[in-house]
């Protein structure tokens, strides 16, 4: 089975971990402080505090944004990864979910339209592509969620740069992954509040939350790896990408448009019957594709989110490698040949 994902890990991840465990220092210190200062450095923010996971920056960003001003109403994407839903819960806030386009972009009129009853916003790079609603002025803060998209850039800027907080992954399969961790990424205010929640041994005893979420070296050493050879493993996904452009029938490579925008994390195509059915052909070939996301956001709310739902049923993401051997090449090529009936 050509896997959806597969990380590739070269000498210089084992001798960062054997570093980290040789110091005797395993816990959140030099490595995580020096993982902040490059993210800091690469986006051009002012503070950055790396944390467990990127749900829980997510999270923590939120509830750092409450001690500022009352935060309810919080906009997300209905047709993006679940730990947006399950962070937005975590702070105690209410989600008010935002259609996508037929490019699984956001519907702008219809996120302009609510964009006044919100309190905040999170917007998202989709799949490794990019939001161009980032740039526009909204009513509220904006939380970017530069999971999928780190290290593409926006009229030259880097994303993570556009909006009032960015948020990071560090998990396995992001482009910036080395295990698992996440990065608030804002002004100082904002990420002296996220210190204060994540490391219960130095908080008061007055705050309203508070866990353990500190980022450990032994990660932050992964996720610095990773970082160093992000740029190497774009150009690659990017050629991959490009063998994909010759490999599908037109009408699969326009499928979903401006999908070249970004840092080509994920190959994603519109079927032409559904994509359970597409998936399960191509899984039966070795071909290991998925769906997207885990279902949208919105399904079981009585909110009706059409774009969302169309493209739950009709989207596949294909293997987007960085490395793939010339068999797995023919093998794929062989097996969407078959699979796509061209």
């Amino acid at each position: 089975m050509i896997p959806h994902s597969r990380p590739v890990f070269d000498p210089s991840f084992s001798e960062s971990v054997q570093s980290v465990i040789a110091s005797g220092y395993v816990a959140s210190g030099a490595q995580a402080n020096l993982l902040e200062q490059t993210i800091m450095q690469h986006i051009g923010c002012h503070d950055a505090v790396a944390v467990d996971s990127g749900t829980s920056a997510l999270m923590l960003a939120i509830r750092s944004l409450s001690t500022q001003k009352s935060i309810k109403y919080i906009g997300i994407p209905a047709y993006a990864c679940a730990s947006l839903l399950f962070a937005v819960r975590a702070a105690g806030c209410a989600p008010v979910y935002m259609d996508c386009n037929h490019d699984l972009r956001l519907d702008a009129r219809k996120a302009r339209d609510i964009a006044a009853k919100l309190d905040a916003v999170i917007l998202v790079h989709p799949f490794g592509m990019i939001e161009p609603m980032v740039k526009e002025a909204w009513p509220c803060p904006v939380i970017e969620d530069i999971a999928q998209a780190a290290g593409a850039t926006l009229d030259g800027k880097p994303v993570g740069s556009f909006a009032d907080i960015a948020i990071a992954s560090f998990y396995a399969t992001k482009p910036w992954g080395g295990a698992y961790g996440g990065m608030v990424m804002a002004g100082q205010d904002i990420c002296a509040q996220v210190r204060a929640m994540s490391n219960p041994d130095t908080a008061e005893f007055t705050q309203n939350y508070v866990g353990h979420h500190q980022l450990s070296d032994i990660h932050a050493s992964l996720a610095l790896s990773r970082f160093a050879c992000s740029e190497k493993e774009a150009a690659q996904r990017k050629q991959q990408q490009q063998w994909l452009d010759e490999c599908l029938p037109l009408s699969y490579v326009e499928s979903i448009p401006n999908r070249t925008s970004g840092n080509a994390f994920r190959y994603i195509v519109r079927t032409q019957t559904d994509a359970d059915t597409t998936i399960q052909h191509l899984r039966e070939h070795g071909i290991g594709a998925c769906k997207p996301v885990q279902q949208p956001l919105n399904l079981g709310t009585g909110k009706i989110c059409e774009g969302a739902s169309q493209a739950w049923n009709d989207c596949v993401s294909l293997p987007l490698l960085p490395i793939m051997s010339n068999e797995e090449h023919k093998q794929y090529e062989h097996g969407l040949k078959s699979c796509l009936q061209y």
